[in-house]
């Protein structure tokens, strides 16, 4: 009997050493990828990516900037040749977004990477414009901490690294490296920032040391002011960072010469904001990987090997939008509107949240931690931006910001006949197209043949005039009660050509 103990307690104590073992060796908790932008580099966005923001209105977003004349139907458009000629319909936003010049068009459009280049928000560094609460704006004052580093304080990269566990320890690189065990692939803080700032307006020495106009980098890093390079730390605390460019606080560096005391990295990820971010509180609080409250690792992580405890709960949590429905709403006409997300509510009851569309709160008629409806009074035709604002704490939290397309659609009210011209009246035509546009314009069904064989064929118009809400066209062998369909910018609408009144003679 003896025997058999100690075999059943040498099992137990393999089987204990086993679990330790593996939980030694959980992979670190890739950083949750539900909420606010992907977190990846916009090299390697997609078109699914940018529908994340940009989930309805294409192409009527575009072309909402066309009558305005801000661009023209060729920049977007242009015309290839191919035995003949026609109009490219280039449908991957990517393929403008690309961060060059539009492949078949590079002398019109240059827009590059989404959306930082020539963005005037983006240039002020003014971050939560666009994203939301999930970042602060360099100026406005949020709480930076000037203490100087310490083993508990995050950095850029991190502190310690566990080989054995393959977990970093005091930083960022927590949840955000790139390691094979994590899936999706995170990426670095500089693969991800440098190549959303790349080629954004600056002027300042750049970090290869030219004056190529790009990133100012004393946004991000500690500057020395003789050469005007970053500070390379190599080694810190005795620890070898490789060629690791690591933030030191200002404070810990005196005299560099940053009016803002703290990390390049808090003049953006203040501490309020890294504090109050979780997927879906309600049903993922506590779990890894979904956020930065609810389990020790989220305190862990970033303050090293200390046990810090449950991660505190600074205030309201992030609202994070999935969905808007629908996208695109009618010039003028009130419209139900639908959000999907999470944290509306922030779980607790606390607090909650109202809609903001171009600045103006909206109350929503009924609201879950998931999904809000609210009426937006109609709205003049272009692009309006909409955002889910929560309240009730300190200061609001704010989704990232997407945007709804109002448009006026095409309606033809009549089409008259009166000889071989049709006088069209409506709404919405808009500017007329150009001649490239072949499946733009006014087509009408027409009947022709002889008693014995009959063929319906579909004729295009010859343009007389084109206004917003009367086109004149003219067509021969049409005749009345035949269909016609304007084909504009913005959508189409068909009606049954009636008789027209005919003019009197002058005498």
């Amino acid at each position: 009997m003896d025997n058999i103990r100690k075999l059943y307690l040498a099992l137990a104590v393999a089987i204990i050493a086993l679990v330790g073992l593996a939980i030694a060796v959980v992979p670190p908790p890739p950083a949750n990828q539900m909420e606010g932008i992907y977190d990846t580099s916009v090299v390697n966005f997609n078109e699914s990516m940018c529908r994340d923001c940009h989930d309805a209105g294409v192409p009527d977003r575009h072309h909402q900037l066309v009558p305005g004349g801000e661009w023209g139907c060729m920049d977007c458009h242009p015309v290839v040749t191919n035995g003949g000629y026609s109009v490219l319909r280039e449908r991957n936003c990517v393929m403008c977004h690309n961060g060059t010049a539009f492949y078949a068009n590079p002398a019109a459009v240059n827009i590059s990477r989404p959306h930082h280049v020539n963005h005037p928000d983006a240039a002020a560094r003014n971050c939560s414009a666009c994203h939301g609460s999930y970042v602060a704006d360099y100026d406005d004052g949020h709480y930076v901490p000037s203490y100087g580093t310490s083993m508990v304080t995050p950095l850029a990269s991190y502190i310690v690294y566990n080989g054995t566990s393959d977990r970093y320890w005091g930083g960022c690189f927590a949840c955000h490296q790139n390691s094979s065990s994590a899936s999706p692939l995170i990426l670095t803080n500089h693969d991800t920032h440098h190549y959303a700032t790349g080629g954004q307006r600056g002027g300042e020495i750049d970090h290869q040391g030219d004056n190529t106009p790009g990133r100012e980098c004393n946004w991000c890093h500690v500057i020395n002011v003789s050469s005007g390079r970053p500070l390379e730390i190599t080694t810190w605390l005795g620890i070898d960072l490789g060629r690791e460019v690591m933030e030191l606080r200002n404070s810990t560096l005196l005299g560099i010469g940053d009016t803002l005391n703290g990390t390049g990295c808090q003049k953006c990820h203040s501490v309020a904001s890294i504090h109050n971010i979780q997927y879906d509180y309600t049903n993922t609080s506590g779990q890894l990987g979904y956020g930065h409250i609810g389990d020790n690792w989220d305190c862990n992580g970033c303050h090293a090997s200390w046990d810090a405890g449950a991660a505190p709960m600074q205030g309201a949590i992030i609202p994070s939008v999935t969905s808007i429905t629908p996208g695109k709403l009618t010039t003028g006409v009130d419209a139900v509107v639908t959000i999907v997300g999470s944290n509306f509510l922030s779980g607790n009851g606390v607090y909650t949240s109202v809609v903001s569309v171009d600045g103006s709160r909206l109350t929503p008629s009924s609201i879950t931690d998931s999904q809000i409806v609210v009426t937006v009074p109609g709205l003049a035709a272009g692009v309006h931006t909409i955002q889910v604002v929560k309240t009730g704490d300190v200061t609001d939290k704010m989704s990232k910001l997407s945007t709804l397309v109002v448009v006026t659609p095409v309606d033809v009210a009549s089409a008259s006949l009166v000889k071989e011209e049709i006088t069209i009246t409506g709404t919405g035509f808009g500017a007329q197209p150009t001649l490239e546009f072949t499946d733009l314009g006014v087509f009408m069904d027409t009947t022709v043949g002889n008693n014995k064989k009959m063929v319906t064929t579909t004729i295009k118009a010859d343009i007389v005039s084109w206004t917003d809400s009367e086109i004149v066209v003219t067509a021969e062998e049409i005749s009345v009660g035949e269909k016609l369909t304007v084909k504009a910018l913005s959508g189409e609408d068909s009606a049954t050509i009636t008789e027209g009144e005919k003019k009197k003679n002058k005498k």
